[in-house]
């Protein structure tokens, strides 16, 4: 092994490794982390050629990345659930034991009994002759195939008490594996933890556990955050490859774990320049009023006259919630079906009492809302829905529906939305995808087109109904992706239609099904929103726009950020990070993870604006960005 060339950090990973010790490897934004994980990777394939890994990472976009830098047949890289499942898959009886105590527990909220066990325990005989199958959607009713299906959020809850009950099985993975390492370990359920680091140590077999990531980033609630009560050999990357000088400094002020950055002494590290760290530039601008005011006007300021928004690889304006965003991008009737409906919101407050044995499920929908006298942001309910034309016609024909018909075929996920498949041309979605079936009918859309403005032609006609015979074809073909291009008033009813009698989409009879039963209300309220506001959407998604949230950009960089401190969700307070806001806790150190985040993705510059004129916030930015960067953006030219 050339210690030479290899950072000190992967030498002391190696060292942990030969020693049967687990490890973490802590490093902060930019620090190269992956880096360091593929290097080690690497260095073990080449001294010890028949080491067994598993490299787990945390979205399937992550497991791409690595395989393309790493060839051995002897690595498997896998998403956590993608590896859980392929460990217990044929162990369908243990999995069944572990279901039936998991439904019959009162505590256990997540897992629901099949319809025909409302009362009373369910016993495992109900199982038998059935097969457990992992898929998107939870389902406790078998199918024509005679399968169940457990989900993403299942899995893992499964799979911790399998490992913590059969001992035989933390045999099988250990026996798969020298060394187990994860990447972005903070983000990683503690499940995860729990069955990596106890209860695999009820295995006599040995292997090494190593954990990559940074506890400072974990900002997403389900993550395990940091594993401060396990042992672990902890090894420390203080270096920074990304950030400009200014950046750092100012990153290192929101730490608490003893971690300060500093520049990276590679000289061909991005943020090098002539064997200098760029030195960057930040700047704090305040100002009273709404967040949403004349805000484009803001982005004219003199400060962003080097950045250009067009170009979303270069500059990014980071909001915390979506809702904003969607308007910005064009696509808010489509964002506001899955996150206001006015009928669903009815639906579901009518649920809520129906649930409670308040009201009579044999009632129809219109029964059901007269007796309820809901409202919606003080306003009545029904009269909004009754005055509204999007919504009067699809109301006329569900309030006379029993509820049971209701809650069959008036589903609409919030999650769906936000779910794109992110995986290119493959087909797959992330393990956790919400995506209804009319968003994924529109994604193969997507990507036919995106193969046909590519010249990929042979996969173009692959995923279509279309032949080539002579020129013409080319014409009906051109003509076809033309109509479905044009940012026009076509709706989605419309381009579908279309579509598939042009032969740019196959026959579904899935989808059809779909539409007329648990998609039926979805698809009445999506088909007659243009189709450009669903494109437009895809482009928000893909990071194709110059706007995005605060919470997607995780993992990117940008030369230039705009980060925009909007305190409108009760999760987040950003006035805490000036000593005001919010005591809670959680709150504030949410709200410090995810501000670190945000401005550790600048490359060269960064701005921050915060609609505020406190004296005392404006006293704590100064100590923090420096006084003559704190600038009142009506003075700005």
């Amino acid at each position: 092994m050339d210690t030479v060339t290899l950072e000190k950090e992967v030498v002391e990973a190696f060292e942990c490794i030969k020693n049967g010790k687990n490890f973490i490897l802590e490093g902060g934004a930019g620090s190269g982390k992956t880096y360091s994980l593929i290097s080690l990777i690497n260095t073990l394939i080449e001294e010890l050629p028949d080491i067994k890994i598993i490299c787990i990472t945390y979205t399937n976009n992550a497991v791409a990345e690595i395989l393309s830098r790493i060839e051995n047949e002897n690595i498997w890289v896998s998403t956590i659930h993608e590896l859980i499942w392929n460990l217990i898959r044929k162990y369908q009886n243990e999995i069944k034991g572990v279901l039936v105590e998991l439904i019959n527990d009162e505590e256990e909220k997540i897992f629901k009994k099949p319809k025909d066990f409302y009362e009373g325990l369910i016993c495992k005989d109900y199982f038998n002759n059935l097969y457990v199958d992992y898929d998107e959607y939870y389902s406790m009713t078998p199918n024509h195939e005679n399968k169940i299906k457990i989900s993403h959020d299942h899995i893992l809850v499964i799979a911790e008490k399998i490992f913590k009950k059969y001992k035989k099985i933390a045999d099988i993975l250990k026996d798969s594996a020298d060394c187990i390492f994860i990447d972005e370990y903070q983000d990683t359920s503690p499940l995860v933890a729990d069955i990596l680091l106890k209860h695999l140590e009820q295995s006599n077999k040995t292997n090494v556990i190593g954990f990559f990531g940074d506890s400072m980033q974990s900002i997403y609630d389900s993550g395990v955050g940091n594993l401060n009560k396990y042992s672990l050999t902890k090894i420390v990357k203080t270096q920074n490859r990304r950030n400009p000088r200014v950046v750092i400094e100012l990153a290192n002020k929101f730490r608490e774990d003893g971690i300060i950055q500093e520049p990276s002494v590679d000289i061909n590290a991005p943020n090098m320049e002539n064997g200098a760290i760029i030195e960057g530039d930040i700047k704090f601008l305040y100002g009273n009023g709404n967040v949403n005011f004349n805000f484009i006007n803001i982005k004219q300021k003199s400060v962003f006259k080097s950045w250009d928004f067009s170009d979303e690889k270069q500059s990014k304006e980071l909001r915390l919630t979506h809702k904003y965003n969607a308007e910005m991008a064009g696509f808010k009737e489509l964002y506001d079906l899955y996150n206001s409906d006015l009928i669903i919101t009815l639906i579901n407050k009518i649920k809520e009492k129906v649930d409670k044995g308040k009201l009579d499920s044999t009632k129809t929908l219109g029964e059901l809302s007269l007796a309820v006298k809901p409202t919606y942001k003080k306003v009545d309910l029904l009269n909004q829905i009754r005055e509204n034309e999007v919504y009067q016609s699809i109301y006329s024909i569900l309030e006379d529906m029993t509820w049971e018909e209701v809650c069959e075929k008036c589903r609409v996920t919030k999650e769906s939305l936000m779910s794109y498949k992110l995986n290119g041309m493959s087909g797959r979605y992330e393990a956790n995808s919400y995506r209804d079936r009319i968003l994924r009918r529109l994604d193969i859309l997507e990507e036919v087109i995106e193969l046909y403005l590519a010249n990929k032609f042979n996969n173009f006609l692959r995923m279509t109904n279309f032949s080539i015979h002579n020129r013409y074809d080319k014409i009906h073909i051109k003509q076809a992706i033309d109509y479905v291009m044009v940012e026009g008033n076509q709706t989605i009813e419309d381009v579908l239609k279309l579509a598939e009698e042009k032969g740019l989409l196959k026959e579904d009879e899935l989808f059809d099904a779909y539409i007329l039963n648990k998609g039926f209300y979805l698809w009445e309220r999506i088909k007659k929103i243009t189709f450009s506001q669903y494109r437009k959407s895809i482009l928000y998604l893909k990071e194709f726009s110059p706007i995005c949230t605060q919470h997607s950009v995780k993992g990117s960089e940008y030369d230039n950020v705009l980060l925009v401190l909007d305190s409108n969700w009760n999760k987040y307070d950003f006035n805490t990070l000036f000593g005001k806001g919010s005591v809670n806790y959680d709150v504030q150190q949410r709200t410090k993870k995810l501000f670190y985040v945000c401005i550790t993705r600048a490359k060269k510059n960064l701005v921050i604006y915060m609609p505020t004129n406190d004296s005392d916030i404006l006293k704590k930015a100064k100590d923090l960005f420096g006084n003559e960067n704190v600038m009142d953006i009506s003075l700005v030219e």
